[in-house]
């Protein structure tokens, strides 16, 4: 079910992407007695002029809408075929996303931002590791008011990277933004975040390996914070999850182990809010037993991790072992239960 979920989703991306790359519309306009072929590329421009009308500008005219009403179609169709299988998938009580993040993720993902500039961090790359692990977590992805996205144009765990596209033009995080909800603004006590018009925040971050952000980024990101190096290591997941309204978004996540110790050592910082701190030293926990538990071939964390842990990280990972009763030496030999107080076991997931 995820997979179709996923083919359908792609199906529209494609579709969607060729509506945007194209004019908004052509029409024909009369300058001094005389028609000429008009372009308008986005809603808000002034039209542009392709030339007197002839039997070539009357074929460009009639391929432009044929292509248009088609490529119309086509989403139409992926739009009835995503509501179907988003339907089915919620049946089954898969993880679902909120419309908001959803349409904020789409939005990303159709002006190439996702997967290329950007990952999805915080609470909300929650669903993508349930479905990575084919488990309901017992704690960790409940909506909150806020979205964290951090930026990874330029580095392994860019898409673009691996296809050599690194270097194509792409709007900025906030002209996408604004194109959702109008009223996101730059906050101007916090650049690293925008809000709208609800209250509800956007925050960027970004590792100190990747100052300065291009020019035509209004977010301002605290790159001093060497804790965000950590998310661009490893291999990131990506999934396509369903809303809570039957479409569908793509969640493109840094890698579980990485993200888990991140979150530890956040619940370790003094100067954190108790609140936060509980928060992520429960998500941490949730992250790292579920890579023991659900994901000892593809994010192994034997010695050969442990050793490529920085040095601000191994005290992290050898107390959540310590408490969790888990050897790196020997990870793939079967644990005994550890007591109720200790981390989590298999049991406390929920297939």
């Amino acid at each position: 079910m995820i997979a179709n979920l996923e083919t359908a989703y792609e199906q529209w991306l494609d579709a969607r992407q060729q509506l945007t790359r194209m004019p908004v519309s052509m029409y024909w306009k009369d300058v001094g007695g005389v028609e000429y072929l008009g372009v308008k590329m986005t809603s808000n421009s002034a039209g542009t002029t392709g030339g007197a009308r002839s039997s070539e500008t009357e074929v460009e005219y009639e391929r432009f809408h044929a292509e248009k009403l088609a490529l119309k179609q086509r989403v139409a169709k992926a739009n009835e075929l995503i509501g179907e299988r988003s339907g089915q998938y919620r049946a089954l009580r898969l993880p679902v996303l909120a419309d908001r993040q959803g349409e904020l993720l789409r939005a990303l993902d159709i002006e190439g931002l996702l997967r290329n500039d950007l990952l999805v961090v915080g609470t909300n790359a929650f669903y993508a590791y349930e479905l990575l692990c084919g488990v309901k977590f017992p704690t960790s992805n409940e909506e909150t008011g806020d979205f964290d996205l951090a930026w990874c144009r330029g580095t392994k765990a860019s898409l673009a990277a691996a296809t050599c596209n690194a270097k194509v033009e792409r709007k900025s995080l906030l002209s996408v933004l604004q194109g959702v909800d109008s009223t996101y603004k730059v906050n101007p006590r916090k650049r690293y975040q925008a809000i709208n018009s609800d209250g509800y925040v956007v925050e960027l971050l970004a590792a100190p390996s990747l100052a300065p952000l291009p020019k035509s980024e209004a977010f301002k990101p605290m790159l001093s914070l060497i804790e965000h190096e950590w998310l661009l290591k490893g291999r990131p997941v990506a999934f396509v999850v369903a809303t809570v309204r039957r479409r569908a978004c793509p969640v493109y996540v840094p890698d579980p182990r990485w993200l888990g110790l991140h979150k530890l050592w956040l619940s370790s910082k003094p100067d954190r809010r108790e609140s936060k701190k509980l928060k992520d030293k429960r998500q941490g926990e949730v992250l790292l037993d579920a890579c023991r538990y659900f994901l000892r071939d593809q994010y192994p964390m034997g010695i050969d991790f442990v050793l490529d842990l920085p040095a601000d990280l191994h005290d992290i990972f050898h107390e959540w072992a310590k408490q969790a009763g888990y050897d790196p030496m020997s990870p793939d030999l079967e644990e005994p239960e550890p007591p109720a107080n200790q981390g989590l076991t298999p049991r406390r997931f929920r297939r």
